[in-house]
């Protein structure tokens, strides 16, 4: 009997999975041992109504929150999950290509695998990260179901793959794009390891899964938007199609550019330019080259192609995405790394493994960069949410068994000097973003434990933002004071974009 059950309960699997998940957590250390918030995870503490993610199209994580982890902001457990889910993953494909006792290199290469990193922009977020390790592992169920050599190729087990694939897509819809990258990657490593079997059918199977996992997800998603009446205005407003075929130019030149970033060849994306990356590429490239005979040219144009089909969404979003989208990137990345070093080819596979130290190298020190910035601000942040608190109990007429709504003018920005990546949270201020956001600094107050602080209705602010434009900035005397049960803050000169929304309106009257 071979199934995913005998594969996980298997003796070498079980070594196999704690090496893995020991790899993961020296890659994820920080990670694992802190607990910092990013910016939404505040709103989502607190959130009781997860259909959020079904406005959004993520049916599967809605599912996931609402009966398995209600509130996944927590520290440990939901990256731990993510880890368990890349552990799975792994060994699924590593048996597809009958790879029951992994090698060093094997090993090795799996730090690209589940920490290359585009995946530190997703795993900053806890009620995010949980959900999407789950989603890989399901992505990786499926390719197992239809690529495992030796099993019946039956209608049910393709059927089960459906239902895999889509529910994976349902937890992110990026997952799409992944799963097509990791089935050709495993016919890759397929024919590569001389496995016999059809390339070309393969490829068709794989884009037969993929079509059917979308019209699953597709199905399920009008199911589940039939009983809500939300919807995610940020989300609809990503997906410009139209764009593309008024400004072709443009978006084409936007995507090359978020290829670069995301490869590592702009400092800007992560602060380090993983220079090793490319490297590894080509040797990949070559090794694959050297290595296959019968459908050669048809499996390295398709696993170039592997480097460009996550970015295959940018195309329908005018080009730009955020970097946390690209779940599909450290998969295709990863199918290089490992063919350049396991190469048959000595010299080559000495090189890539001197490269691979390198990246990994690199990696921790992204890692680590963004772990100080996140050490950092949350320090900042907690000692302001304590001086706007002290400062607000010296106040005349202050009252601790009163609840006050805070109306807050401008932002005060974190200045640090290490990297702040334009596509992530981390090192932003809880007192920044969005220009200055009182119900955001109020549900980050209310975590800390200032319970008596809400934000303010639009009443309210149209009430007090003139009062608010003509106050010193904070920390001077008189940046604070209170109005009734309204709190009043200036924290920034310039007037964030809902400031100035209460300001034309209050001009119009």
């Amino acid at each position: 009997m071979d199934t995913a059950q005998t594969i996980l309960i298997r003796p070498s699997s079980i070594r196999a999975a704690i090496n893995l998940f020991a790899i993961f957590v020296a890659m994820y250390f920080s990670e694992l041992a802190s607990f910092s918030l990013s910016i939404d995870e505040e709103v989502a503490a607190f959130r009781t109504d997860s259909s959020i993610w079904i406005a959004q199209g993520r049916w599967g994580a809605y599912l996931i929150e609402r009966f398995l982890i209600p509130n996944p902001v927590m520290p440990l457990l939901a990256p731990a999950i993510f880890g368990a889910g890349c552990v799975a993953a792994y060994l699924l494909v590593m048996d597809t290509i009958d790879k029951h006792r992994l090698s060093i290199a094997e090993y090795a290469c799996f730090t690209t695998f589940c920490a290359f990193p585009t995946w530190f922009f997703i795993v900053e977020f806890y009620s995010n990260i949980a959900a999407v390790g789950i989603g890989l592992a399901a992505s990786a169920f499926a390719i197992w179901l239809i690529s495992k050599n030796g099993s019946p190729a039956d209608g049910r087990r393709f059927l089960v793959a459906v239902v895999a694939g889509g529910f994976a897509i349902s937890i992110y819809q990026s997952f799409a794009p992944a799963i097509l990258v990791l089935g050709i990657a495993v016919c890759v490593l397929q024919a590569r390891a001389g496995i016999e079997r059809s390339q070309p059918k393969d490829l068709i199977r794989v884009g037969g899964l993929v079509v059917g996992s979308a019209i699953f997800y597709a199905v399920g998603n009008a199911i589940f938007k039939s009983f809500i009446s939300k919807r995610s205005e940020y989300f609809e407003s990503l997906f410009q199609p139209g764009f593309f075929f008024q400004h072709p130019v443009v978006v084409t030149g936007r995507v090359l550019e978020a290829i670069g970033e995301a490869l590592g060849l702009d400092r800007g994306a992560y602060g380090v330019i993983l220079w090793a990356v490319p490297l590894l590429l080509i040797l990949g490239v070559w090794t694959l080259f050297k290595e296959l005979s019968r459908t050669r040219l048809l499996l390295l144009a398709a696993a170039l192609v592997c480097l460009f089909i996550p970015f295959g969404v940018h195309v329908l979003a005018a080009g730009i995405m955020p970097l946390r989208s690209l779940v599909g990137l450290p998969i295709a990345v990863w199918l290089f790394v490992y063919l350049a070093v396991t190469s048959n080819n000595a010299r080559i596979s000495i090189v890539s493994a001197i490269l691979l130290g390198v990246v990994i190298f690199q990696i921790q020190v992204i890692q680590n960069y963004r772990q100080a910035s996140s050490y950092l601000v949350d320090k900042h942040d907690t000692l302001l949410a304590a001086a706007i608190y002290e400062r607000l109990t010296a106040m005349p007429g202050f009252d601790a068994r009163r609840a006050y709504a805070l109306c807050v003018f401008g932002g005060l920005p974190f200045a640090t000097n290490y990297p702040r990546p334009p596509s992530s949270t981390v090192g932003y201020s809880f007192f920044e973003w969005d220009g200055g956001n009182a119900w955001r600094i109020t549900y980050y107050m209310k975590l800390l434990g200032y319970s008596n602080v809400n934000g303010p209705t639009d009443q309210q602010v149209d009430q007090t933002i003139v009062r608010l434009s003509t106050m010193p900035v904070w920390p001077a005397l008189g940046s604070l004071e209170i109005q009734g049960d309204i709190v009043l803050i200036r924290l920034g000169e310039g007037p964030s974009y809902a400031n100035q929304q209460a300001l034309t309106r209050v001009a119009n009257r």
